[in-house]
């Protein structure tokens, strides 16, 4: 018989030392993933310096105003937390690197969410129940949605945290010649407990989006934001579809490239109509404009 560490092929009487793996650093699928991060990263930070040097502007008061920053440094959390991703497993990347994930995109959702909710119920509803409008124009409905929600999405993931604890693991069963490293976030409660909720909160967009497919070109997003949640939902099944028969080294690769997809799928969806509207097409940035259109 061989030690843990070790490991023999049928008939040996040598035991060999097992390999360890994880995902490394300078391995090519790594740089790949790591410069496609970097580079949204950079995107949400010049997007954040584009849209305050416009804060004044029809476009960026369409998009949220001052919550568009809140909404791209969520984004710019969970881009951060799949650093962690990368090197050897240790306990600060096990706690941090899915619990900012799922804190940012959740926050991103929230703050998505209730922006085109306002936006249906401006447009559809204010007149017809205007005590209500009022009542949650004066007790800024909006900005309370959005706490709650994302203090309702922080309490599941600390939770997650205190309870189900996610710890660097060496894994020995999976293949004889390997030592895995990795950490236990996958299997927990609280990791899916988060991504359900984040799941609820796509499902609460999308509709509230679709609801506002028939506004003023200006303020319709329905179909950018749809293909940015679509692209979240397919991301997602693949991801666990292939952890479901795959858990080798490469997973967290796999999870990286999910989560990437989920938050560049989030930007491009929402923010670069914006950009391109503000940089390209100066002449559909102005009041003027955007009275036409509601008039239209």
């Amino acid at each position: 018989p061989c030690g843990k560490e070790e490991w023999a092929p049928a008939g040996s009487e040598t035991c060999f030392p097992r390999t360890v793996v994880f995902l490394t650093w300078h391995e090519t699928i790594s740089w790949v993933l790591l410069a496609a991060n970097t580079l949204l990263l950079l995107l949400v930070t010049g997007t954040a310096g584009l849209f305050a040097w416009h804060l004044d502007t029809p476009v960026v008061k369409s998009a949220g105003g001052r919550l568009c920053f809140f909404m791209l440094g969520s984004l710019a959390g969970g881009s951060c937390g799949l650093y962690g991703f990368f090197g050897e497993p240790t306990l600060p990347t096990c706690l941090l690197r899915q619990s900012l994930l799922a804190l940012g995109f959740a926050i991103f959702l929230s703050c998505l969410t209730i922006r085109s909710f306002q936006l249906v119920f401006i447009f559809k509803f204010s007149a017809k129940v205007p005590t209500f409008y009022r009542a949650w124009v004066q007790n800024h409905g909006p900005g309370l949605f959005v706490v709650i929600s994302s203090m309702a999405q922080l309490l599941i993931c600390l939770t997650w945290l205190a309870v189900w604890t996610p710890l660097p693991t060496r894994e020995y069963q999976r293949f004889p010649q390997l030592v895995v490293l990795d950490c236990t976030e996958a299997n927990s409660p609280g990791f899916m407990l988060a991504f359900a909720y984040n799941g609820l909160l796509s499902v609460s967009a999308f509709a509230c989006s679709y609801l506002g497919k028939d506004l003023p070109e200006n303020y319709n997003e329905a179909k950018c934001v749809t293909f940015s949640l679509l692209l979240n939902f397919v991301s997602w099944i693949a991801f666990f579809t292939t952890a479901s028969v795959y858990q080798g080294k490469y997973l967290p690769a796999v999870n990286v490239l999910a989560a990437l997809s989920s938050l560049s799928g989030g930007f491009s969806g929402y923010f670069l109509p914006k950009c391109y509207v503000i940089l390209c097409r100066p002449d559909l940035n102005s009041t003027e404009h955007f009275q036409a259109s509601i008039q239209d």
